[in-house]
């Protein structure tokens, strides 16, 4: 016990560590409020209202249009027809936003359900050489958010800016913590695993402690160390958002993706499923890499080599993933890639990297394989080193 406070003291007492952290927690509220201040903007009821502007912008182009055409002529039919039409979506739009706007949740996404189901009909009925794939993509997600939504009538959350306290912390794990908070863990770890090194000489080794208590009490100081970082960050953020925008609703849906059959298949789903299956990859990241920079701090034994490798290969790899192919084949099997624990828990990383073998399951057993791997290693490195 003695050894680990002394092991925590190091870093805890270490100016930079606890600013590195401070800078972290300030980023975050700035996304926090950020997102605060846009949010009204990505409410239904603001889509709707964006919707009736531009279709009554339309009409009155094409009214002045319809005066300049023969009233018997063909061009001056299709232009009342799509006057008509345009009438129709805004008076639709319009009782969206009256809905919304009355918290009538079931009306408003049963007419948005309907709005999407005609969009859909309207392009299938075009040649398909004319339509834009990522269009039919998106229109198609958005009709099983609202499907979803409509079996379902929660009060709606903004999925562009999120702010309740459950969409917001998805979406600071998903965009920001898992490249931010990386970079601070291993700084921070680098920190603690090579400040006992003097002039690259180990003196815990003179301590009367037997190895394995000695690895054991490293690990379990980084954990502690990163963990309760990582947890106070979350924490703070989740209670700060709750306060200005609400909890949120963990049935709320959230998009997931998932291989059937070689085929990517998307589906929402409640977003309370997805805390436990994150929050365990994030344990097994944080364990990875405490045992990682442990390694190479004692291959290097001083702090810039140990920090720089560290970042090249965790950081580092985790870029090029997304701009070289063989690494996009390969990455199910990078521990690394499972550091952004959202997107591997919903599917959304085998998505763009169009790897089937990258999910939740397969991101278990390569941390905890991986995590096993470097123990070996550095226990074989140890053995080596008599000082």
């Amino acid at each position: 016990m003695e050894y680990l406070l002394f092991e925590l003291k190091k870093v805890i007492k270490n100016k930079l560590a606890l600013i590195s952290i401070s800078i972290l927690i300030i980023i975050s509220g700035i996304v926090l409020f950020m997102n605060l201040h846009a949010e009204s903007e990505f409410t239904l009821q603001a889509g709707a209202k964006k919707e009736i502007t531009y279709y009554q912008a339309e009409n009155a182009k094409l009214k002045k249009k319809l005066l300049q055409q023969k009233k018997n002529s063909d061009l001056y039919r299709e232009t009342k027809y799509a006057i008509k039409s345009n009438e129709k979506i805004s008076s639709q739009d319009y009782q969206i936003q009256q809905a919304a706007q009355a918290n009538k949740w079931h009306r408003a996404y049963t007419l948005m359900w309907e709005k999407k189901k005609k969009e859909k009909k309207y392009l299938e009925a075009i040649d398909s050489n004319q339509i834009n794939q990522a269009q039919v993509k998106e229109l198609n997600t958005k009709l099983d958010f609202f499907t979803y939504l409509k079996l379902k009538p929660l009060a709606y959350e903004s999925q562009d800016m999120p702010v309740t306290g459950i969409q917001f912390w998805l979406h600071l794990n998903k965009q920001y913590l898992p490249y931010l908070f990386t970079l601070v863990a291993l700084f921070i770890l680098t920190l603690l695993f090579t400040e006992n090194y003097k002039q690259k000489l180990n003196p815990t080794k003179l301590i009367p402690i037997s190895k394995l208590r000695l690895t054991s009490t490293e690990i379990t100081a980084g954990l502690i160390l990163i963990g309760g970082s990582f947890l106070v960050i979350n924490l703070l953020m989740f209670i700060a958002a709750t306060f200005c925008a609400g909890s949120g609703n963990l049935e709320f849906p959230y998009l997931t993706h998932s291989f059937v059959n070689g085929k990517v298949t998307n589906n929402f789903v409640a977003s309370g499923k997805l805390i436990l299956p994150i929050i365990t990859l994030q344990i097994l990241g944080i364990l990875f890499l405490v045992v990682l920079v442990r390694l190479f701090a004692k291959i290097f034994r001083t702090q810039l080599p140990t920090l720089l490798f560290t970042l090249l290969l965790v950081l580092g790899v985790n870029i090029a993933e997304i701009a070289v192919p063989i690494l996009k084949k390969i990455s199910a099997w990078l521990p690394m890639t499972y550091l952004n624990a959202v997107d591997s828990a919903s599917g959304y990383l085998g998505l763009i990297y169009q790897n089937s073998h990258l999910n939740f399951a397969s991101g278990i057993i390569v941390l905890l394989f991986s995590t096993i791997v470097i123990l070996g290693l550095t226990f074989i490195i140890e053995s080596l080193q008599k000082f």
